[in-house]
């Protein structure tokens, strides 16, 4: 089996070093499955709440080649830390024969693994939120002395104890591509003149338009020290003049406030997860002003098989209505009761799938080469003849190498563990449970958490839940809402059958 290695750190909280020990780790796990490491990808100072990551998207272009089966990553918050995003690049790698592996999170690669995966998942970002909270405090104290929290450097700047200082080589950059877009060039015109001289931004990539747009809105630029909602004047050198940047602010406002140039995008919390119940294909996001004699934009799902010239008929579904009905069942999940025992699943399921077989091995074998020392020390102490006691010393390096070594192996097989335990499930999931149903990000953990699959018709839908294998059916006056929907028309709630699990 061939398979490839992606890794991963964030400038903001890592370091060069966690490559190494991720490659470590994803390595011995390679070598564990044997499967054979054909390459590594390796995004620096990246991070995963974004899909723009130039290696990332090297490999998932890489995969439709067919040339290996396997992506071995630390952890899956290496690979993603949108849920979304990691539903729907698995489901790319899938398409093309890959399949996502975590060489520390033993996740099986079955229907129980996914309930496993989503509250992992989950856990880990409520802990990582509370953990970001006591940096967050350390890092306020360094911002009201104007320090470098570290992290994202703006071009013209650098960083000498930790203070922002002129760059002398790119300030002079800086102030070149305000003075052009202040004078009437396009941000394209900028880019290509400053790519052709092989200029790079701070983060040694091409010039592009969102890069450009970043900088022109920075107002440290004009002096200030920006962290948060802190804003020092004077807290870092100004590089721009007030007049040159409120000339820029100006363009751009009027830029942006040109017709036509940009459409919201709608987030579909429900992509991966909805399909068609008449001819089980997936239904994704549609937008339409048609409807609208004022240029509002509607938002549905539709059946991927339907439209002009297509097969299937099944009518859209307004994509608020859908969602709405859907993340209220997953909240009635949410009871005292059921938190307690989808802990318990959770917890029964990720001890049912960790081999501890190479662990127990290697504890094993150094017990017994520890005893084996100690016998030899022993004999050292009785002997009297120098031939052998030198051949005691020659043993003794020997087992001690031997050792070593295995110890290594064990804090790499060690370190590949995640504990879990009842109680961190319990917390997150009570904590869940509190979460306001309006929130977007709340919306989509309650539904990457417990929705596996819903197939939907013009008059009922089905939801087949992480937590059982039983199907809830939602009926009654779907259809008559669907077309009051289409018709811009108010819905009222859908009555359901009832769920226990």
């Amino acid at each position: 089996m061939v398979a490839v290695i992606y890794a991963r750190y964030s400038d903001s909280k890592q370091k060069e070093e966690s490559i190494e020990a991720q490659l470590k780790i994803c390595h011995a796990y390679a070598v564990q499955k044997g499967y054979t490491v054909m390459s590594e990808y390796i995004d620096r100072a990246f991070s995963a709440r974004t899909d723009d990551r130039p290696q990332f998207q090297r490999m998932i272009k890489d995969s439709r080649k067919k040339g290996f089966q396997r992506v071995i990553v630390y952890r899956l918050d290496r690979f993603s830390r949108n849920q979304l995003d990691l539903a729907l690049y698995k489901d790319v790698l899938l398409k093309n024969d890959v399949k996502l592996e975590s060489a520390t999170e033993n996740i099986p690669d079955n229907s129980t693994g996914i309930l496993l995966e989503a509250v992992i998942g989950g856990v880990n970002a409520w802990y990582s939120a509370e953990l970001a909270e006591k940096v967050k405090r350390n890092m306020k104290l360094n911002a009201e002395k104007c320090l470098s929290n570290g992290g994202y450097t703006p071009l013209g700047y650098k960083i000498v104890n930790r203070k922002y200082v002129v760059d002398e080589n790119t300030a002079p950059i800086v102030q070149e591509i305000f003075t052009k877009y202040a004078n009437g060039m396009t941000i394209k015109e900028i880019c290509d003149s400053l790519n052709e001289r092989h200029l790079k931004t701070t983060r040694g990539a091409e010039f592009n338009k969102n890069s450009l747009h970043t900088m022109l809105g920075n107002k440290k630029y004009l002096g200030i020290y920006i962290y948060g909602d802190i804003e020092i004047p004077g807290g870092v050198p100004q590089l721009i003049d007030e007049d040159l940047f409120n000339k820029v602010a100006q363009r751009m406002k009027l830029n942006k406030a040109a017709p036509g140039r940009f459409r919201a995008k709608a987030e579909y919390l429900l992509t991966t997860k909805l399909f068609c119940g008449y001819c089980k294909n997936m239904m994704i996001g549609h937008s339409s002003n048609q409807m609208s004699k004022k240029g509002v934009i509607f938002n549905y799902y539709k059946c991927k098989n339907s439209g002009k010239n297509k097969p299937c008929k099944k009518k859209m579904v307004h994509k608020d209505l859908i969602e709405d009905i859907v993340v209220r069942e997953c909240v009635r999940l949410l009871t005292p009761k059921n938190i307690r025992r989808i802990a318990k699943e959770v917890v029964k399921i990720a001890e049912s799938y960790d081999d501890k077989s190479e662990l127990v091995r290697l504890k094993k074998k150094i017990q017994e080469l520890q005893k084996a020392k100690e016998n030899q020390m022993f004999s050292l102490r009785e002997c009297t003849d120098n031939l052998i006691r030198q051949m005691i010393f020659e043993d003794l390096g020997k087992i001690g190498v031997e050792i070593q070594g295995l110890e290594k192996q064990l804090e790499i097989e060690e370190a590949r563990r995640q504990a879990i335990n009842e109680n961190q499930i319990i917390k997150y999931l009570t904590n869940l449970a509190k979460g306001d149903i309006k929130d977007i990000a709340y919306r989509k953990s309650l539904i990457q958490l417990f929705v596996n699959k819903i197939f939907l018709y013009d008059d009922k839908f089905t939801i087949t839940f992480n937590t059982d294998n039983d199907e809830v059916t939602i009926t009654d006056v779907l259809l008559t809402d669907i077309e009051e929907s289409l018709n811009g028309k108010n819905h009222c709630l859908l009555k359901n059958s009832g769920h226990q699990i």
